[in-house]
């Protein structure tokens, strides 16, 4: 099988020739360790959005800056409803950014918010996934990344932890209003990532039931997924949602949710729900792990027996994969991949 028909293999719940292995393609180290791991049978995934944003009279800028030694660059969107910004700060182990400050700092930056929203114009992104397609061949996957629901969205990427757990309690008006404008705006996402050129959708959600709870779950997040996969429903597509905290608490309610793949679960040290946990909360949705982070920091022997626990956990071949979708230090991947590939091809 070629690496790309394995992994799709799998995760439709056929049999496989063996467990596939894969790395989003950021992450994979570059150089020599790169052809040799990829020899080896580590798929890339390439993650695209099925969309492209034109703004009408929201115009965006960019300032960096130091401060006290630190670079930082300052994001701020213009709108007529009036102006908000956030503060970005670089990693520089993983050329990551870092929100410092986000964009909605009290009720006043709702109504700004939900103007940009507005503003947007969205065209389809289907020549680039088709050109990311043609370069990854065979050797992975490109898939469609549509983004965060909502709910998430607005917890990650617009308030932070703080402003928003003030908000859902204090200014429930003012954070569903804007839900809502942000629930309607994914209907037209939704429509271009269904007719995307891909077989898997990804809904980035990174989820984790101590910051989400239950209630948020099934209220905010459920109904997304619904709406989404209902979309879906004839296409043969594949949805996938980023599930890579502790989902313990939630497990009942991902068993119910509509997906076909938790993707970045993340078992135990780091994760509370092993794999033989998974399997038996979730038996109709495909596994496609984030292989235990802090593991690729051990010995060799160590790695190759948590591989070994995961594969004995899963039981089957199908409808389970091992990724890599988390930050790790170079030289620990290249280890850890070779292993983890070596254990896979021994396994088969």
């Amino acid at each position: 099988m070629t690496i790309k028909e394995r992994i799709l293999c799998a995760l439709a719940w056929a049999e496989p020739d063996r467990v596939p292995l894969t790395i989003y393609d950021g992450l994979l180290p570059r150089g020599m360790a790169e052809r040799r791991l990829r020899e080896a049978g580590v798929g890339l995934i390439t993650r695209l959005p099925a969309h492209l944003v034109e703004h009408r009279r929201v115009e965006i800028t960019s300032r960096e800056y130091f401060e006290n030694g630190r670079r930082l660059t300052r994001r701020t969107l213009h709108t007529p409803a009036g102006e908000l910004w956030q503060t970005l700060e670089r990693d520089q182990a993983y050329a990551s950014d870092w929100i410092r400050e986000h964009f909605i700092k009290g009720p006043g930056d709702y109504a700004v918010m939900e103007s940009y929203l507005r503003d947007g114009v969205y065209h389809d992104n289907y020549r680039a996934i088709l050109e990311a397609k043609r370069r990854t061949g065979d050797d992975g996957l490109v898939l469609v990344r549509v983004g965060k629901t909502p709910l998430q969205e607005m917890l990650y990427q617009m308030m932070g932890y703080e402003q928003f757990a003030v908000d859902f309690h204090d200014n429930r008006e003012l954070f569903d209003r804007l839900h809502l404008a942000m629930v309607e705006r994914c209907r037209e996402l939704y429509e271009l990532a269904a007719r995307a050129p891909v077989e898997i959708l990804q809904l980035a959600d990174n989820i984790t039931a101590d910051a989400i709870g239950r209630e948020r779950f099934q209220n905010y997040l459920a109904p997304e997924y619904a709406r989404l996969r209902a979309r879906l429903a004839g296409t043969g597509k594949l949805l996938a949602v980023h599930m890579d905290g502790r989902l313990r608490g939630l497990a009942d309610q991902i068993a119910g949710a509509a997906c076909d793949i938790v993707e970045g679960m993340t078992p135990p040290p780091m994760g509370d729900m092993s794999v033989r946990d998974a399997r038996l909360a979730w038996p109709g949705k495909a596994l496609w792990l984030n292989f235990t982070s802090s593991v690729h920091l051990e010995p060799a022997e160590r790695i190759e027996a948590h591989t070994r626990q995961l594969l004995a956990e899963a039981g089957t071949k199908r409808g389970f994969a091992i990724g890599v979708t988390e930050d790790a230090p170079p030289e620990a991947l290249e280890r850890s991949l070779a292993v983890i590939a070596r254990v896979l091809r021994e396994t088969a």
